[in-house]
């Protein structure tokens, strides 16, 4: 193919260049020693403002960081900036990529490397399209939120906290670090709502699910399965630690009195606790944590049973 005649007095070329200075894109050519050559409007107003030299590379982007213009730096640190782009700058004849400037603004650029050396950089605005992506991305993280939380209390759900014990099992058989699991049940829970109705009831399970979130540790999980019952999940420790972070639970709980809408409400609970054996499974710890809290009931509510291991 034949290269069309170069005239500088071309209109074509001139409403070339006038497309490109007047284009939303960001066009800039840098010689093969990095001296700007060209750069139309919008580069200008990203990168040089009222800026008249040395228009170099570098220069440029000191300039550039120094006035609040250009791409955004992590570490603020121009120079390692300027220290990690310039071996990549023409170590390939083309290639793509996405950054962010100062100002909020997010550009896709093709940058090119003549066979002179000289760099042709075309960036387009995709800013509309990241902020799209962001709310995409947002809206799919609390639609994911919602799927795994308990609506009334803001914890872990029933399907949430049973996975999170899978995965808890998992990591205790591969460190042994130790895990125990605690079925805590709220005492008297239907005569609370029988008496004083739902919102009385909702209200105490608020309450509890606010009050054990306070006193647990940061490595804790604890989700309500359903109804007024909830699992508490505790690795890293032996069974009788276990039952002393319960026991700092209810510490408060005998006098503890939630009040609701003039009423005083006592909140107790009961607890079944037991540790994870080299062979359990969902199924195998949760029987006897439910054995643990069945017994705790049967004496007498408001306190802890261990679930023994001749159980399993």
């Amino acid at each position: 193919m034949t290269s069309l005649p170069f005239d500088p007095n071309d209109e074509a070329l001139r409403c070339l260049v006038e497309a490109l200075t007047e284009s939303g894109q960001a066009v800039s050519i840098f010689d093969a020693e990095d001296n700007l050559r060209y750069a139309n409007k919008t580069y200008q107003g990203m990168f040089l403002g009222s800026y008249n030299g040395p228009l170099t590379f570098t220069g440029i982007l000191r300039h550039a960081h120094r006035n609040g213009l250009g791409v955004r730096i992590d570490d603020n640190d121009v120079e390692a900036f300027i220290a990690r782009t310039l071996p990549r700058r023409r170590s390939v004849p083309r290639k793509s990529f996405e950054t962010d400037l100062v100002d909020g603004r997010w550009f896709w650029i093709d940058h090119t490397v003549l066979p002179n050396g000289w760099v042709l950089s075309v960036g387009a605005d995709i800013t509309t399209l990241k902020n799209n992506e962001k709310s995409l991305r947002q809206a799919h993280e609390a639609a994911l939120n919602a799927s795994q939380t308990d609506q009334l209390t803001g914890l872990p759900n029933r399907r949430h906290i049973l996975g999170l014990l899978d995965e808890s099992l998992a990591a205790n058989e591969g460190t042994g670090s130790g895990l125990c699991v605690a079925v805590i049940d709220i005492d008297h829970f239907k005569a609370i709502n029988d008496a004083h109705g739902h919102e009385a009831g909702d209200a105490v399970l608020e309450h509890f699910a606010r009050y054990c979130r306070e006193r647990v540790r940061v490595q804790d999980r604890v989700g309500r399965t359903g109804g007024e019952e909830f699992l508490l999940l505790l690795p890293e420790v032996r069974v009788d630690d276990a039952v002393r972070i319960i026991d700092r639970i209810r510490d408060g709980f005998p006098a503890a009195v939630l009040e609701h809408s003039g009423l005083e409400l006592p909140c107790t609970f009961s607890a079944g606790v037991t540790e994870a054996l080299p062979d359990d499974d969902r199924s195998s710890i949760l029987r006897r944590a439910d054995r643990a809290l069945y017994a705790a009931k049967e004496e007498g509510r408001n306190r802890t049973r261990i679930g023994s291991k001749e159980e399993h």
